[in-house]
């Protein structure tokens, strides 16, 4: 795939390292990913040759379609040598014939989108780790941050605090509801006070179950300023009456 074919993607992952810059980082790498080309050739039925002996596809640093094609018309030699692969391999592909070979050099491969999250809160430097090192929480985290970018559109959560620490809840999380409280609607589902609480939220519901179904009375419903539903909420949410002693420290309500 040429180079102009990712600017797009590129373009977008430096706008989205700006905006997040310090909490994530994204990287396209091109040419990353060789389903297509494994896929292209498993089609073609190459005599002795099953996804196994595909392995090296995946095992090169780079790879070229195009240069793959032209190393197959020099010869089986050239791909045993150059590309390392086995005779049998080599010599199933130098039996590809010509009309399979131009479909070869036009094949594209897809790029990949690399997702980094920094971890290192609060050290001296950054330490940012890939997503597929991270644990559940951590991948949320970084999924979250995405969702928290400049939107219109609402955003409906249910319980986003099962697989994020208060910590992060607290210190990130918080602080960008806040900011775009005024121009996103946010609905969350949560037991954790950390988000109506230190999210400043507009409006908070306390549901009761009653017979398996759950029941939101009129009473139970309103800005966490109104002393009832304050009530409610310090006796249901997880954090108590601590987290709304740190609020009124902080608003003096």
């Amino acid at each position: 795939m040429s180079e102009n074919a990712h600017t797009p993607d590129l373009t977008i992952a430096q706008k989205l390292n700006r905006r997040l810059e310090g909490k994530l980082k994204v990287e396209v790498v091109a040419d990353a990913d060789r389903t297509p080309l494994k896929t292209f050739l498993l089609e073609s039925k190459l005599e002795g040759v099953g996804e196994k002996r595909l392995s090296w596809i995946d095992e090169r640093d780079t790879l070229s379609p195009s240069a793959l094609a032209q190393a197959i018309r020099n010869g089986s030699v050239e791909l045993q040598v150059n590309w390392g692969l086995t005779p049998l391999v080599a010599d199933a592909l130098e039996r590809l014939p010509a009309s399979r070979l131009m479909e070869l050099e036009a094949l594209e491969l897809d790029h990949r989108i690399d997702i980094f999250l920094n971890v290192s809160h609060g050290q001296a430097e950054d330490v940012f780790r890939p997503l597929d090192k991270l644990s559940t929480g951590q991948q949320c985290t970084a999924i979250l941050h995405m969702l928290l970018l400049e939107s219109v559109d609402p955003l409906i959560m249910d319980q986003p605090e099962d697989n994020l620490d208060n910590a992060f809840i607290a210190d990130r999380i918080v602080h960008e509801l806040r900011a775009a409280k005024t121009s996103r609607q946010f609905l969350f589902a949560t037991h954790n006070a950390n988000i109506p609480v230190f999210g400043d939220a507009e409006w908070i519901g306390v549901f009761t179950a009653i017979e398996n179904h759950g029941s939101l009375s009129f009473d139970a419903q309103g800005s966490i300023d109104v002393p009832v539903i304050r009530d409610q909420v310090a006796n249901i949410l997880e954090g108590g009456r601590d987290a709304f002693i740190q609020r009124k420290e902080k608003y003096e309500f």
